[in-house]
């Protein structure tokens, strides 16, 4: 398929955006005046990451997928990397062929640092190459995870390039529990526990456990992964508010021993066998968190967080070039104050990020180890507004600054690095919503009433270098420069009593994208590219049948379809494809 309308620039130009959206959005605005936009039939639903707080989702200029708990269960997968390999717009890489080193990417990013992963908005991203450990939670344990597209560098800052994926975790209302045990192929042994409680007003908890053991495949491989978690927390009345404060912790332990590759011959031979080479891989992760909501009256609300990861990942591989030992080590504090504060038609979230992480990579080829440590301290303040200026028509925006302190050491060289970044990016949006009349043309197609919404939002992103990006293997320092993006997205969305309709067009342009260069140097090199674009389209249609069908139950069907193209703009590669983005069709 060959999508001319993208292959020409001028298309996309903000004036054509605003035009095109002004001119399609008017008659509806004037069209939901009449109809009245706060009839409950049209409020769309509440999500968590689009504002940060739980807010109503057809108010903002962005577009937020869930994943619900109904849908992880039919969807009979047994983790999260699993469950989002088949929502269209993420791409999914395992590396170890085991879902246990998934990498996640979004509107064409390959490097899993441009996409925010958090867990209840807690960051699973590093300030290294280690991709987000998706094991850290258990899928059993997940209520539903939100998916905004786009660009978000202003309300969550580095990292959130392509967009933010947000996996929130289930808590307890009722008093209730779940096992499950299961025994498959390859000496499989599936373990998992779960039960939380409220009491009363006040106390609630939950607890999750699961165990998962297995041969693989090949001869000589293995897995076994360990998950626990738990939540305490109390819900209080009193006569400065009310709110609720809770302690959770999460432990999970994965270890797996892969084999490597074979040549034609030994395939021939035993395609099971396992050869003469192996990756084990063991890591362990442990993470606490303090958290408190507190609103004081109906305007104004306090919610924080502290959060303590420390993560250790062992590697020991051997192959035909040599035995060797990599050893990771990561500890990452987080702290994110906001303040909402709500009068009117105005909607205000202030708060700042802090994140203090320690970082230590050594590798040993049998001559000994060496390696480098890095501290680095962020800070970052941000600020969005929302304002409904009419009952049809919403703006927002947004600013963040975000300073970087970063110092470098070698295990043989000492102090190798000290430096500092900083950036400030904006955003802002517009929504316009309403529902159907009576006499509508799409009101009398389908027999029934609906809503509909229109948004354009431009976002300013940036990610900082990560601490292996800015030195090698060898402790040699190669300072790279900030990303900064911004990411244009023109989207409208409508829902139907059986039918729902999403279309967003996107483009985002890359100043000073980090990826890696093999032409650089002997072995290639971590660079700033030249400047980049972005452009695509998704698609999304949705429908469910009001009568039982077929055996009583009920029938659904969707079409889900994402188009993407990512060249580069400006230098020696112009017009040529950004490596690892999927080519258009």
């Amino acid at each position: 398929m060959n999508l001319t309308f993208f292959s020409c620039g001028r298309f996309l130009t903000p004036a054509f955006l605003f035009s095109l959206l002004f001119f399609i959005a008017v008659p509806f605005c004037v069209q939901a005046e009449e109809a009245g936009v706060d009839d409950p039939s049209v409020q769309a639903e509440i999500v968590v990451t689009a504002t940060r707080s739980p807010y109503s989702l057809g108010r903002v200029a962005n577009h937020v997928a869930v994943i619900g708990r109904a849908d992880i269960e039919r969807s009979g997968h047994a983790d999260v990397a699993a469950l989002l390999r088949n929502h269209g717009p993420v791409q999914v890489r395992d590396s170890m062929g085991n879902g246990r080193d998934a990498r996640l990417a979004l509107r064409g990013f390959a490097s899993s640092a441009n996409l925010l992963v958090l867990v209840d908005g807690r960051k699973l991203n590093n300030s290294d190459l280690g991709g987000q450990d998706l094991t850290a939670v258990s899928l059993n344990d997940v209520e539903r995870i939100e998916i905004l597209e786009g660009g978000a560098g202003a309300l969550f800052g580095d990292q959130a390039v392509g967009g933010v994926i947000n996996i929130i975790t289930r808590v307890p209302v009722d008093a209730g529990g779940q096992m499950s045990v299961t025994r498959a192929s390859y000496d499989r042994e599936s373990y998992a526990l779960n039960y939380g409680r409220q009491v009363g007003d006040g106390w609630f908890y939950r607890f999750h456990s699961e165990l998962d053991r297995a041969d693989g495949y090949r001869d000589d491989s293995s897995l076994n992964y360990e998950n626990y978690s738990g939540r305490l927390g109390y819900r209080y009345q009193s006569d400065v508010g009310s709110g609720q404060v809770f302690v959770e912790s999460r432990l999970s332990d994965n270890e797996s021993r892969l084999t490597g590759a074979l040549t034609a011959l030994d395939m021939a031979g035993d395609r099971r066998q396992a050869g003469s080479s192996f990756n084990d891989y063991a890591a362990d992760n442990r993470s606490l968190r303090l958290g408190v909501e507190h609103r004081f009256n109906d305007a104004i609300q306090l919610l924080a967080s502290f959060s303590d990861r420390d993560e250790d990942v062992l590697i020991n591989s051997s192959s035909g070039f040599g035995d060797a030992i990599s050893l990771q080590s990561r500890r990452v504090k987080n702290v994110d104050p906001r303040l909402l504060v709500t009068l009117g038609d105005w909607r205000v979230t202030a708060g700042v990020d802090l994140e203090r992480v320690d970082y230590t990579f050594d590798i040993d080829f049998g001559f000994g180890f060496s390696g480098s440590a890095h501290e680095n301290r962020k800070r970052s303040e941000y600020l969005q507004v929302l304002y409904q200026v009419t009952e049809s028509l919403h703006l927002q925006g947004a600013i963040r600054h975000a300073h970087l302190e970063t110092e470098v050491e070698s295990s043989f060289a000492g102090p190798l690095a000290d430096y500092e970044q900083g950036v400030t990016v904006h955003q802002l949006g517009a929504v316009w919503r309403g529902d159907f009349s009576s006499s509508s043309f799409l009101s009398r197609m389908f027999s029934e009433a609906g809503s509909w919404r229109l948004y354009l939002n431009r976002d300013e992103t940036f990610r900082f270098p990560l601490a292996d990006e800015n030195v090698d293997f060898f402790g040699a320092v190669n300072l790279l420069d900030v990303q900064k993006g911004v990411a244009w997205e023109l989207g409208g969305a409508v829902e139907l009593r059986q039918f729902d309709g999403r279309l967003a067009l996107f483009q985002q342009d890359n100043r000073d994208e980090i990826g890696f260069d093999p032409g650089l140097g002997f072995f290639g090199a971590n660079t700033n590219y030249d400047d980049t674009r972005r452009r695509g389209m998704t698609v999304a249609l949705d429908w469910a049948s009001e009568q039982p069908c077929l055996v009583g139950g009920q029938c659904s069907a969707g079409l889900l379809y994402t188009y993407l193209d990512g060249r580069f703009t400006d230098g020696v590669y112009q017009d040529k494809r950004i490596p690892n983005t999927a080519p258009p069709p």
